[in-house]
């Protein structure tokens, strides 16, 4: 029988150095594009994520538009008497607004805190516009208790009963509390202060004391920009 010398057919040979640095590179590349495609797809997901809420946000300004448009604010005369403004900056009409607000007697009665709240409502309200509203405008009455507020339309007649009064040789400020409104698509928004809310609460507030207003002084306003051009 013959022998043969050397190594059996079957067994596998040792890797050369340049096979060896061959797997490597193709291992390492292999993590790479794994790599890449992770951060491409985590990319990809955080601009599709950005881009929502940015068209989120567009979409929320847009129905903001023309409530941005309302303001609602106090200033002095030029007697140094306060004078309150309802003003509606949109090309659109605003309606349904409930406008509270209250006065303060600098000088009260000893028995009562000399605040007085106002409630106004007005079916609409014409675009570009500034409705304002002096002490020479209110009436108010002193009552016992707490209890809720009445609405009135500026220049409705108060109540028959006797007791109303006016303002007149008496030192006051106007305090601007909330108004709410409906815009052109039928949102109900509430302006206060600085803040701009969605669906205002429905509850009316409690009084002691409450007023009327005249019919307010309607003033067109120079310009008026489109939000929607």
């Amino acid at each position: 029988m013959t022998h043969t010398t050397g190594r059996e057919g079957g067994e596998e040979h040792p890797l050369s150095p340049t096979a060896k640095f061959g797997v490597i590179v193709t291992v390492v590349a292999s993590i790479a594009g794994l790599v890449t495609t992770g951060v491409a797809t985590l990319f990809s997901a955080l601009v599709a994520h950005d881009q929502l809420d940015q068209s989120d946000r567009v979409a929320e300004e847009k129905r903001r538009a023309q409530a941005a448009r309302v303001s609602y604010w106090v200033d002095l005369q030029s007697d140094g008497t306060p004078r309150l403004h309802l003003m509606n900056r949109s090309p659109d009409p605003i309606s349904e607004v409930n406008m509270f607000f209250s006065v303060e007697l600098a000088d009260p009665p000893p028995d009562w805190s000399g605040r007085i709240s106002f409630p106004v409502t007005m079916q609409s309200m014409p675009p570009c516009s500034d409705m304002t509203l002096t002490l020479n405008d209110m009436k108010y009455k002193v009552r016992g208790g707490k209890e809720d507020a009445q609405w009135f339309f500026p220049g409705e007649d108060p109540p028959s009963e006797n007791g109303w009064l006016d303002f007149a040789g008496k030192r006051a400020l106007i305090f601007p509390g909330f108004v709410d409104f409906g815009d052109r698509d039928g949102v109900t928004w509430r302006r206060a202060g600085g803040l701009l809310t969605r669906t205002p609460p429905g509850a009316h507030p409690k009084v002691r004391s409450w007023g009327v207003v005249r019919p307010a002084s309607l003033l067109p306003l120079k310009s008026c920009a489109d939000e929607r051009a």
